[in-house]
């Protein structure tokens, strides 16, 4: 497995190059920028921030071109796409009765309170339930699609994928921007690009930082619509272990509301709720992790503590 590094959002306060001069990373950086989508090719920032040559995967643009040239393949895409919209469809309906239950359960004031501690944690636990009955049905959608459509043997993937191993192959780090996390997990499950990459070290920040978690979380306890539920919305690449990336934390997370917090932690525990904002980010070593910067991880307690090894 290589070494992740997890940072916040790079555009007003750019972090990557320190941490690849503190790694003595030097060579050709292998950039992802797909989901940026039809902005994939806006790397000059980028590049410039770096001082460093980088070499543009376009995976954008690639999944673009084998979905064109594999029609039968784009169908059964946007198939499985569907059938994973109606089931989230039914998660979110389910998932907001729970979720107030929980938080009306803290707000909660009766003459014999050391009776809630046991009910919150089993309501709380209702909500955990869900998510892993979440997590199986669409488990189950993407199992039944690779089981019929195999990607990774279609010839397009195939050209493709031995394009972005060379690509990858000369490359000392491969970075991994933000954007729709959505559209860039698509990407790399289509390219299966965790199984190519080998040891290279990766840098990934914002969206490219949640997808390289065992679980991707969505979350805004503020939206422009809807009600501001936290919610699981797929597996990630699984490079990331043990911890669940939240960045643009303080902009979108009320952490100064306790009992956010403390539902947010608690639900997702063991791992680790780690907020990812401005000048600040992650290290896993293969072993552990470290703090770059002031990172800050949510904890069971309603707080807001220093990044330790999950």
């Amino acid at each position: 497995m290589p070494s992740v590094t997890l940072l916040g959002p790079q555009r007003l306060r750019p972090i990557v190059k320190p941490v690849l001069d503190e790694r003595e990373i030097d060579g050709p950086l292998a950039v992802i920028t797909g989901g940026w989508e039809e902005r994939e090719d806006e790397v000059d920032d980028l590049r410039d921030h770096c001082q460093r040559e980088t070499l543009n995967l376009g995976l954008h643009r690639r999944m673009e071109a084998v979905l064109n040239e594999d029609r039968a393949l784009s169908q059964a895409l946007t198939d499985r796409n569907d059938r994973l919209r109606v089931a989230q469809t039914f998660y979110q309906r389910r998932l907001a009765p729970l979720l107030d239950s929980v938080r009306r359960l803290h707000q909660l004031k009766v003459s014999r309170m050391e009776l809630l501690p046991a009910e919150r944690a089993h309501a709380l636990l209702s909500v955990a339930e869900l998510d892993a009955h979440y997590m199986t049905q669409i488990r189950g959608i993407h199992a039944a699609f690779q089981e019929l459509w195999d990607p990774v043997a279609r010839p397009a993937v195939v050209a493709a994928r031995e394009e972005l191993r060379e690509l990858l192959a000369g490359s000392s780090a491969l970075l991994i921007a933000g954007g729709h996390v959505g559209v860039l997990l698509d990407q790399l499950t289509l390219f299966e690009l965790s199984s190519i990459v080998g040891d290279t070290p990766i840098v990934a920040w914002s969206a490219g930082a949640m997808v390289l978690c065992e679980r991707i979380v969505l979350f805004h306890d503020s939206p422009p619509q809807g009600p501001g539920n936290a919610e699981v919305y797929d597996d990630g690449l699984g490079l990331a272990p043990q911890v669940v990336a939240l960045p643009h934390a303080r902009t979108r997370l009320k952490l100064s509301d306790k009992v956010r917090v403390q539902i947010l932690a608690g639900r997702f525990a063991p791992a680790s709720c780690v907020a990812l904002d401005e000048g600040c980010g992650i290290h896993w070593d293969g072993q552990t992790w470290s703090s770059i910067g002031p990172a800050r991880r949510l904890t069971t307690h309603g707080k807001l503590a220093g990044m330790v090894a999950p």
